[in-house]
């Protein structure tokens, strides 16, 4: 189970941030406080924060968040004006209803509405051993087709190979990446990364050679290891690989040429990697 949160809190009608994003130990609590109706959030470790007063139409216990057994996050509604959940561009959004929950897989991001606010909620990037029951692809950017490609994932590895200065190979072996990666190196290949099952019940992303492999435009050093979930990227020689789950659906690539990560449908968001404001841009969708 995990411990944290992510979370930030926007005005819904002007878009003005009236809080940051947050990094809080769960179990968390929104609602409000005292004569001024102050807007507060109590954490699992006593910790509060507050957000503006005057808010008169949030309950007392307005919205809980607490972790689940997969390693995600149970978002719960628990106040008398009603929490919706905020769907695609273009669709209403979906109210939870009193008592009502939301989960949210390991990695999602969803953004809520009530009584004027917009709170938007990151579950941790860590994979967790009992999380991968769902469907995980690699997609990649195919010279063959001209399109995107997915490749599954389970009892798969995929391990990338230098085949030149400039030149990268995609190899497939059973197994997990570690044994992918052993089995290519023993053979005299030059291993940039190997991506596949790491024994537990995840997906790693083992770097093979440093300097070469970025993973969430963060350089990977020799021999390190990335957990990788949905919408996680890793960069190499100009090509991008991604994770995706066919449970959680398409992401929203960042139009910033030195980013290009991909975040969850949110347009109007800002880029978790980066900050710039992301926009109706290039999407992914993968099938299970």
């Amino acid at each position: 189970m995990t411990d944290d949160v992510e979370l930030s809190i926007r005005d819904a009608g002007t878009g003005a941030e009236l809080l940051s994003t947050q990094t809080l130990r769960l179990p968390v609590e929104i609602g409000r406080f005292g004569a001024e109706n102050v807007g507060r959030i109590t954490a699992g470790d006593g910790r509060v924060v507050h957000f503006g007063d005057g808010y008169g139409t949030l309950s007392r216990q307005h919205l809980t968040i607490t972790g689940s057994t997969d390693g995600g996050l149970v978002v719960t509604d628990l106040s008398s004006n009603g929490v919706a959940q905020l769907a695609q561009a273009g669709s209403a959004p979906v109210p939870i209803g009193r008592g009502g929950t939301v989960r949210m897989a390991p990695g999602a991001m969803r953004a809520f509405e009530t009584v004027g606010l917009q709170v938007t909620v990151c579950s941790p990037k860590q994979a967790r051993v009992d999380a991968i029951g769902q469907p995980l692809h690699l997609v990649y950017d195919s010279s063959s087709t001209g399109g995107l490609k997915a490749l599954d994932l389970d009892g798969v590895s995929i391990v990338l190979v230098a085949g030149g200065p400039d030149e990268v190979l995609m190899r497939r072996r059973k197994g997990p990446a570690q044994e992918a990666l052993d089995g290519l190196n023993t053979e005299g290949a030059v291993c940039l990364v190997a991506i596949g099952p790491d024994g537990a019940g995840g997906i790693t992303a083992i770097c093979g050679k440093g300097d070469e492999v970025a993973h969430n435009r963060r350089m990977m050093e020799t021999g390190e290891r990335a957990d990788m979930d949905h919408l996680a990227t890793i960069e190499i020689r100009g090509q991008l690989l991604r994770i995706m789950s066919s449970e959680e659906g398409k992401g929203l690539s960042c139009t910033n040429t030195e980013c290009r990560q991909l975040n969850p449908y949110l347009p109007g968001e800002n880029c978790r990697y980066c900050g710039q404001r992301l926009g109706d841009g290039t999407s992914y969708w993968v099938h299970s």
